[in-house]
């Protein structure tokens, strides 16, 4: 495979958000790795993941009437209709199905549930909802403080919350819930928060344009780089310190937990200059893959 094909696949991969099916996946596992419960079915992964790539696929999706864009992000989506579509139709019937098999399983169960786990759930909906540009009043897209904390607390939903919710639907068991599963939540929230963050960096020109109320937009690209994004990383760095010394764990797994948070801080001060989008998904999709794959291997080499 010369360069140029390679490349081309590479941006097919992030551009198309087919990286975000081994995302989820590998968060969805760190998830029970670390808090010590089983691997949830294969109808559940099927779900997640293929929930979390029409999520996207719908979210950036581009009217027929445009034929060009200078956005190459925007440009693919337009170059690939139908390879898209047949995409988004594989993945509707997998939801679909898996979706059919896990309410078969869970429907008996459903009293485990909690008033409060139905809460989540529905605020959730709600969020998620509110992501897409419907004439409803408001747009969370374009707020500042919600579009953030909107994909942060999503992922975080969807990557700790879920694999639990489904473990306990599916099993008719109920798993009590320690210090370890609201740290991991917590962190994965504020983790992908700043990812978020950090990914408007790339839209800065474009949002501005759109009038769209970002962090970048409203104060700057220096200014969120260094007085919003690093100081949340530098909080992030604290929580997994905390989490390591309140477990008592060994100082080697310790400075292994933190080499996300590490990488994230290197990447970000990196950021002095904008980078091309294409850089910003593999360094910033990575940045969370990381995370998961440092998560089940402090799991797996250490415990």
């Amino acid at each position: 495979m010369n360069a140029k094909v390679w490349s081309k696949t590479i941006a097919s991969i992030y551009f198309s958000n087919i990286f975000l099916i081994f995302l989820s996946l590998a968060l969805n596992i760190e998830t029970v790795i670390k808090i010590g419960l089983p691997i949830n079915s294969l109808e559940y992964y099927l779900f997640v993941t293929s929930a979390t790539v029409l999520f996207y696929l719908y979210a950036y999706r581009v009217p027929k009437k445009f034929k060009y864009s200078s956005n190459i992000r925007i440009q693919f989506y337009i170059d690939n209709r139908k390879k898209i579509d047949f995409f988004a139709c594989f993945l509707i019937i997998c939801f679909t199905y898996s979706g059919i098999k896990l309410f078969n399983k869970s429907i008996d169960h459903v009293d485990i549930m909690s008033w409060k786990w139905i809460l989540v759930l529905i605020l959730t909906g709600i969020f998620a909802f509110g992501y897409y540009d419907f004439n409803i009043g408001i747009s969370l897209r374009k707020t500042m403080w919600l579009k953030p904390f909107l994909i942060g607390w999503t992922w975080a939903i969807t990557t700790v919350f879920l694999p639990v919710l489904f473990l306990m639907l599916e099993n008719n068991r109920h798993y009590p819930l320690d210090a370890k599963f609201y740290f991991l939540f917590i962190q994965t929230f504020m983790y992908c928060l700043v990812n978020a963050i950090l990914f408007d960096l790339k839209d800065y020109e474009d949002d501005s344009n759109r009038n769209l109320k970002t962090f970048v937009v409203k104060y700057g690209y220096h200014f969120t780089l260094n007085k919003i994004i690093l100081p949340l990383i530098f909080i992030g760095f604290l929580s997994f310190l905390l989490f390591g010394i309140l477990y008592n764990l060994y100082l080697h797994r310790i400075l292994f937990m933190l080499i996300p948070i590490i990488g994230l801080a290197i990447f970000s001060f990196k950021l002095n200059r904008p980078k091309p989008i294409l850089y910003y998904l593999i360094a910033i999709d990575g940045m969370i893959f990381l995370k998961a794959i440092c998560g089940i291997l402090s799991v797996v080499l250490f415990e």
